[in-house]
């Protein structure tokens, strides 16, 4: 889950409505807190692929039911209130709805986001091709970001996620979705390699091998956590630890010295994300085995998660979702403002709750004015 803070529109609007809309927005951040920055959306939960440490339980009859329809997201994405700057589409595999382009058209005619953000296993190259020339066409104004995974080489990777020719089918995508941002698109792509208990040994290895002969340039890294069906074994999480220790360490020392570029370093989203995800980093890493407390946390605030279904969460760790937007007559904003999310709100920050969840951490940082600095400075100087 990314960054996203919308570049005021200068050519089009007059000083005092970007004054008024600034303050809005830092207002909203940092003291109101009421309206989401970001959403997450899990558009569908099919998918081609079976990673054992997915919190999906496919097992289940009913897990692919009662998705929300297209015209369902396009009444949903009128309620969204004034602030939403980001969508991040996700699944299950997203580019398994065929109607994917039109969802994110949606999102892009009906709101002032600035980014749409898709994490995807980069299986269907076709598919992300045509979306992604489409879109960008259409919106050129707009960033589209993506996440794709690779977490071994070769039929190492096809095994842990349990597809065949995955690596060499997400290789195919991120060449193609890079060198469209090379040659002037609106498109940003990384690969993040996901350290679990089945490649925790070799993480290191696949890194050197990506961005060394495999000629990739922008890398993240995560450590696997416990959600859903999914638990992690307790002899192994220390071993996760210090690879994802290392390994975050490494992709630092690459970006300092240019043997690696992140994001794209020339916009100020770019060099943003990248600041933002050194934070995340150090913080996730210092708080991976006991989830101390470092900051409030903006889940259910600034961030709020929706299943396939239409079900609201703050968050993928917490069992607690806020309401079904069908029982709301698809009106976000009042689910949001509803007393169930009011209760979350005041047992999150009564308990000072607490965890390593990369999406929720992306805006604790956003919404924190002891990060500002630090993100300001990245987004303004070169």
């Amino acid at each position: 889950m990314e960054h996203p803070i919308r570049a005021f529109d200068t050519k089009t609007k007059s000083l005092p409505s970007i004054l008024s809309e600034a303050a809005g927005l830092a207002r909203n951040l940092y003291i109101d807190r009421r309206y989401p920055i970001s959403l997450i959306q899990f558009v569908t939960n099919r998918c081609n692929a079976r990673c054992a440490f997915c919190f999906i339980d496919f097992d289940d009859p009913n897990i692919n039911k009662g998705e929300l329809s297209l015209s369902e997201i396009e009444r949903l994405s009128l309620t969204m209130g004034p602030h939403l700057k980001n969508i991040n589409l996700t699944g299950g595999e997203p580019f398994a709805r065929k109607d994917l382009l039109d969802i994110a058209r949606t999102w892009f005619r009906n709101t002032e986001i600035e980014s749409i953000f898709i994490t995807c296993n980069g299986s269907l190259p076709d598919r992300v091709e045509r979306f992604t020339r489409t879109l960008s066409a259409e919106f050129p104004d707009r960033q589209i970001l993506f996440s794709l995974s690779i977490d071994a080489l070769n039929e190492k990777h096809d095994n842990i996620r349990k597809l065949p020719r995955l690596f060499d089918n997400c290789l195919q995508t991120y060449r193609m979705l890079r060198d469209l941002g090379r040659m002037g698109a609106n498109v940003m792509a990384n690969i993040a390699i996901t350290v679990s208990p089945d490649n925790y040994t070799s993480a290191l290895d696949t890194y050197e091998a990506l961005t060394g002969e495999h000629g990739v340039t922008a890398m993240t890294c995560t450590a696997v956590r416990e959600a859903g069906v999914f638990k992690l074994p307790a002899e192994q999480k220390q071993g996760i630890l210090d690879t994802y220790r290392a390994l975050t360490q490494r992709i630092r020392d690459d970006l300092a010295s240019g043997r690696i570029q992140g994001y794209d370093r020339s916009s100020p989203l770019g060099r943003m994300i990248n600041r933002k995800n050194d934070l995340m980093t150090g913080i996730i890493a210092d708080t991976y085995m006991d989830h101390q407390f470092v900051t409030p946390c903006q889940a259910g605030s600034l961030l709020a998660v929706m299943a396939a279904d239409g079900t609201v969460s703050p968050c993928e760790v917490l069992s607690w979702p806020l309401g079904n937007v069908r029982d709301f007559d698809l009106d976000f904003m009042a689910l949001w403002d509803s007393a169930e999310t009011a209760k979350l709100r005041k047992w999150r920050n009564d308990t000072k709750c607490a965890c390593t969840y990369e999406c929720a951490w992306s805006y604790n940082i956003l919404g924190s004015p002891k990060y500002l600095p630090a993100l300001l400075k990245a987004a303004l100087i070169k």
